[in-house]
């Protein structure tokens, strides 16, 4: 029975030919570790923001009267539904720094370079709009954390000239956070976000099935004799089969994703849910601390120590673009291996240190 059901799906997908074609002849370079899947890992954690999402929204209600109330009884009275909301609230977390992580294993390998500086900058740009996902988020369970972060997210462009006052009111949809704004966010959270964070992940997947995985540096050098007017694939012939090699390194990461959701939800369930989350939001009443999630920490704390706000938002801002637009910066055709750049190491060394320093600088 199993046989004939096979044989007629093949007849009409050729599911074979499919995976011969993708994982069976699609080589991965020497040297692949554990950390190239890490891109793969954050697919398969906005796979899961998306599902919990949904089954969350089933029974949430994007109105200020009703929001908080919503979620209390979707943690308290539905089956199963505090399961899905602390996975969605600890899978926000997770993701971000996952991707974190990704970039910065990426730009160690001056993977980059020509011909994946559209690649660098779609895995960037998805970066900021999964931030602005988390900042959207925030808001719609309205309780005294989300609301009162939000207030201090959406002054904070305003300090910008010309265009701050514009773009905090389009945030706020008014001068002050009211239901208009939880609406705003709650379209841009549900729809538009993940709308765009979709197609760029099959923009960026396009990329890199194009142009193949990138060489580790030290191992497998990538041609760089290549015109910059030719379109050449990296094939790795010397490389190993997708599947199983890569393929079970992916699982084991996915695995190792769940084991940390499953762990801090088990054993710390409200690491990242302080006991304002419980409290309704209340537009009268400011708490006695502000602070950002902890991925904001580091631009959070840098612009309170710059005395001029318009300064500190310009050096984030500087920062961002610097970032996005990095490939630019070093397109120069040269050295791969960041160990023999020795000035480039030290930069990235110091400004990750730096991000380190801000971060629990502002948490303390």
């Amino acid at each position: 029975m199993w046989g004939k059901i096979k044989h007629w799906v093949e007849v009409r997908l050729g599911l074979e030919e499919l995976i011969n074609r993708h994982l069976r002849s699609y080589k991965t370079p020497k040297g692949a570790n554990f950390l190239n899947t890490l891109g793969f890992v954050a697919l398969i954690a906005f796979i899961v923001q998306v599902i919990t999402g949904i089954m969350l929204l089933l029974y949430y209600l994007p109105h200020p009267d009703h929001a908080f109330q919503s979620v209390q009884t979707i943690t308290n009275d539905i089956p199963y539904g505090w399961l899905f909301r602390l996975i969605h609230n600890i899978g926000s977390n997770i993701i971000i720094g996952v991707i974190i992580i990704h970039l910065i294993h990426v730009f160690l390998r001056v993977s980059y370079k020509r011909p994946r500086e559209v690649t660098w900058i779609s895995g960037c740009i998805m970066f900021f709009l999964v931030l602005l996902t988390s900042i959207t988020g925030q808001l719609l369970p309205w309780h005294q954390t989300g609301f009162w972060q939000t207030t201090v997210t959406s002054t904070i462009p305003a300090f910008l000239p010309v265009i701050g006052e514009g773009i905090s009111s389009y945030m706020r949809g008014g001068e002050f956070v009211t239901g208009i704004t939880l609406s705003r966010y709650f379209s841009f959270h549900v729809v538009i976000l993940p709308v765009i964070i979709s197609v760029l992940i099959g923009l960026h997947v396009l990329l890199i099935r194009r142009q193949g995985i990138s060489t580790s540096p030290s191992l497998e050098p990538e041609s760089s004799k290549t015109s910059s007017t030719e379109f050449k694939r990296e094939n790795h012939p010397e490389g190993r089969p997708c599947f199983p090699h890569f393929s079970l390194k992916r699982l084991f990461m996915v695995m190792i994703y769940f084991a940390i959701v499953f762990f801090i939800l088990t054993f710390m369930p409200n690491l990242f849910l302080p006991p304002e989350t419980n409290i309704p939001a209340n537009p009268l009443m400011t708490p006695e601390s502000i602070r950002p999630a902890w991925y904001f920490l580091a631009p959070y704390q840098l612009i309170k120590i710059i005395p001029n706000d318009i300064m500190g938002i310009s050096l984030v801002v500087i920062f961002s673009a610097i970032l996005l637009l990095w490939p630019f910066f070093d397109a120069k055709e040269g050295e791969r291996n960041i160990l023999k750049r020795p000035i480039l190491l030290s930069a990235a060394l110091i400004a990750l240190t730096l991000w380190g320093i801000f971060t629990v600088w502002g948490m303390y």
